[in-house]
């Protein structure tokens, strides 16, 4: 999960543990540049403006029955986010002042602490929404 700060975030259980019980490998994946294209909170970009989209795949893996859940979720954090910043070193457009890009690249982006408060207020906003509906 990417968040706000355009950096990767806490990752939830549900990819270690399904490759742990099927036993079948986890395959680390970033993707960066489609944030440009369509992005909550900015219009849609889907013209020809042709930003370029980039890929990176990290090396298949399994995780062993008997692995500490919580230590195989750090790893492959780490993982997504060696990939991650790969692909943001090497993307041509600068990332310079702009919205799409982290603040540790000189982009406009929160920091990833700044962009947790966001997503709470976020959260508790939609809750009330809901709950004011529902009364």
């Amino acid at each position: 999960t990417i968040s706000l700060s355009w950096e990767v975030k806490e990752l939830k259980s549900g990819a270690v543990r399904l490759a742990q019980g099927a036993g079948v490998p986890v395959i680390p994946v970033a993707l960066w540049g489609s944030q440009r294209l369509l992005t909550k909170g900015h219009k849609p970009n889907l013209g020809r403006k042709r930003y370029p989209v980039y890929i990176a795949y990290g090396s298949p893996y399994l995780i062993p029955k008997d692995a500490d859940i919580a230590q195989e979720e750090l790893r492959l954090r780490e993982e997504i986010t060696s990939l991650l910043h790969l692909l943001q070193e090497n993307y041509p457009d600068s990332p310079v002042g702009a919205w799409w890009s982290p603040k540790r690249l000189g982009g406009l982006a929160p920091t990833i602490e700044e962009a947790a408060v966001q997503n709470a207020a976020r959260k508790a906003e939609k809750l009330k929404k809901k709950e004011a509906k529902g009364k």
